[in-house]
């Protein structure tokens, strides 16, 4: 089940996030090696209090997230104007529900339900997200400090 997350969902999406920095890292990867560190929960509860929330629930568990946020310092870093957009970060699903297609799906729900244009980034060399945005209609706009920005309209 699609729901908007709400601050109860605080610690069941936070720890969604470090598990996945923690496999990545794992995997030889440094993406989100940021989110290793308990700032982390920063940036979960900034989300959860300041943008729109997604998460995909089954069995009463949130086995994915995704956050469409207002431009964070981040996104003010990579974008030259970052008025007029909202900034998908942090798609994430659990390992367990790997095939079952939940990130697709719950980028799908986002899109449908939001009626602005949506920016996002990715690492530059990450040859699996370049070619995973553009099926949900992002435009690939250029590269900045090493990240592939992506965009799609509303």
């Amino acid at each position: 089940m699609f729901r908007i997350a709400t601050i109860d969902d605080f610690t069941a999406v936070d720890q969604l996030i470090v598990k996945k920095a923690k496999e990545f890292q794992a995997a030889g990867k440094s993406q989100w090696v940021k989110y290793l560190e308990p700032s982390r929960s920063d940036y979960v509860r900034h989300d959860l209090t300041n943008g729109t929330v997604f998460v995909y629930e089954r069995d009463q568990q949130v086995v994915g997230a995704v956050s469409l946020i207002p431009p964070t310092d981040w996104d003010h870093n990579l974008w030259n104007d970052v008025n007029g957009a909202v900034y998908l970060h942090r798609l994430v699903t659990d390992s367990s529900a790997k095939g079952e297609r939940i990130g697709e799906r719950l980028m799908q729900h986002a899109l449908a339900n939001t009626a602005t244009t949506i920016r996002l980034d990715c690492v530059a060399d990450n040859a699996f997200l370049n070619n995973y945005y553009p099926q949900f209609g992002f435009r690939y706009i250029g590269e900045r400090n090493g990240f592939s920005l992506f965009e799609k309209q509303a």
